[in-house]
């Protein structure tokens, strides 16, 4: 049965979850970096952006950047040699022609919107298993099979932006982002005529240690730990294991998997769609 909000319930019990920490991925924090007194991710959709991020990525290299949030970042991330983007903008000319000249080598991603999944893939093979990867994105949901990749673009009426929303109507929109998932993975279900074993999902958020998000791009995303496994329930995918982490963090997998980027040690990686989220690889000696 398809999912419909009429039948959907909230689900408390589903598939077992684990946050996914990789040795060599530290998750950063850039979307209120301080650039010229103003927060980046303000920057994103005005005409000044590109040279925004090239200062960004300057100050960071340099390990000056500090965010509203949580101040100065780690010292760790000064001194990386090249930068990977991804994402939706990671291709775009006006992007590279503005980070040309750069002390470190700027590397698109391959894959466009997809650029996150071979190494969602990846992370499913170094644990032995086999499954699917979900990237929540924070304009379009991404999915994909071994054989097959999907998009749906988020209805932003039905699933606004947490700050548009009040908080008695957080049941509401919880239930939707959660019905919003499910009917994809039904869908997606139905046309290859097979059940993923297994998950691994990217969220649009930074998530805790339990793999609970700590902010909503989504209404209802915050403090949302049990999304993706109600939404399996809801599609009727009970006990399917699920690996969560962040969209910058599966960004991150792949990048690290990128032949181009072998001989670099420390790398910052963006990705770049209606937000931007980061993540620093530092590879183990």
């Amino acid at each position: 049965m398809l999912v419909t909000e009429a039948n959907s319930e909230d689900v408390t019990d589903g598939s077992p979850l684990e946050r996914v920490h990789h040795p060599e991925i530290v998750p950063l924090e850039v979307g209120d970096l301080w650039v010229d007194d103003v927060v980046f991710r303000e920057q994103m959709l005005r005409v000044g952006f590109v040279p925004a991020l090239r200062q960004a990525i300057e100050s960071l290299a340099a390990g000056r950047g500090a965010t509203r949030s949580n101040g100065p970042l780690p010292p760790i991330v000064a001194g990386f040699g090249a930068v990977y983007l991804a994402g939706g903008r990671a291709n775009d000319p006006e992007i590279h022609e503005g980070l040309a000249g750069l002390n470190c080598n700027v590397i698109a991603g391959t894959g466009g919107v997809f650029a996150g999944l071979s190494g969602g893939f990846e992370l499913l093979r170094a644990r032995g298993r086999s499954g699917w990867v979900l990237d929540l994105g924070q304009s379009q949901l991404k999915l994909a099979s071994p054989t097959h990749a999907w998009t749906w673009p988020r209805d932003s009426a039905r699933l606004p932006e947490e700050s548009h929303t009040s908080p008695s109507a957080l049941p509401t929109y919880r239930r939707r982002l959660k019905e919003f998932i499910a009917l994809k993975l039904q869908l997606a279900i139905a046309e290859v005529r097979e059940i993923p074993q297994c998950l691994v999902a990217a969220l649009p958020s930074r998530l805790a240690d339990d793999g609970t998000p700590l902010y909503g791009t989504y209404a209802g995303l915050r403090g949302y730990r049990s999304l993706i496994p109600d939404a399996l329930e809801l599609a009727g995918l009970r006990d399917v294991p699920v690996f969560v982490l962040n969209d910058a963090e599966l960004a991150a997998h792949s990048a690290r998997l990128d032949p181009r980027l072998a001989a670099y040690r420390k790398i910052l990686v963006l990705t770049l769609g209606f937000g931007i989220g980061a993540a620093l690889i530092q590879r183990q000696p």
